[in-house]
């Protein structure tokens, strides 16, 4: 079987010697283009000087918290970001998820799931759906072939897999979308039955579009079923 190479840059932030090696090693064997670093300010200085496509973000860190990096890179830049931690309770994992990141996995993990994580994560930044060119609904607007989304005749900035809900729900006005086809759809089949992903990403582009959050009119909750945009 020939590999593809990718050529994309991911750089992992590991203060765990063999867990970086590993990770690099997985991640370059897939075609990618790894390095680690073990501190959160030598991962600042890395992500504002190279600009990877991705980063995988231990949150045990020996000089900052996880957390705290990824929420000053959160600050200036949409760059996907999966959190890798051995903290494996819920509370864990929905804090980090309402901290930016666009994904997270506890520890241990298995390679092929690590791997195609990060294949999803990076085919969201690239997905445009056909044959669309505009969707509107009320005075939310998307220009697909610029990837860009406006509210109220305001510019919105959404990461990759904000996007791709709002798309997702957009294509569907009218109609209740599942839980399961938001995660297969926007995330991929893995991810189905992961309810607190879909839930935390939700609620953060809820605070994006929503004039009143609690009370939201263009994310509508359909108890025990999913989510329904009015056409």
């Amino acid at each position: 079987m020939v590999m593809v190479q990718d050529n994309r840059q991911i750089l992992i932030v590991e203060d765990d010697e063999d867990t970086a090696e590993v990770v690099c090693t997985l991640l370059n064997e897939a075609g990618y283009n790894a390095v680690s670093v073990d501190r959160g300010e030598a991962a600042l200085s890395e992500i504002a000087s190279t600009s990877p496509d991705l980063v995988l973000l231990d949150l045990n860190l020996p000089d900052i918290n996880g957390l705290d990096v990824l929420k000053q890179v959160r600050e200036r830049s949409f760059l996907p970001m999966i959190v890798l931690s051995g903290f494996a309770k819920e509370r864990d994992k929905v804090n980090a998820l309402e901290a930016g990141a666009d994904d997270y996995l506890a520890k241990p993990f298995s390679p092929d799931e690590l791997v195609a994580r990060v294949k999803a994560l990076l085919r969201r930044i690239n997905w445009t759906p056909q044959p669309e060119t505009k969707l509107t609904v009320r005075q939310l607007e998307l220009d697909i072939p610029r990837r860009h989304a406006f509210i109220r005749g305001q510019p919105l900035r959404l990461t990759p897999i904000e996007y791709g809900l709002l798309v997702t729900l957009m294509r569907n006005a009218g109609q209740i979308v599942t839980h399961d086809e938001l995660l297969s759809g926007v995330w991929n089949e893995k991810y189905l039955g992961d309810y607190s992903v879909l839930r935390v990403n939700i609620s953060r582009l809820r605070q994006k579009i929503e004039l009143n959050p609690r009370h939201p009119a263009y994310i509508v909750t359909v108890p025990g079923q999913g989510y329904r945009m009015p056409a």
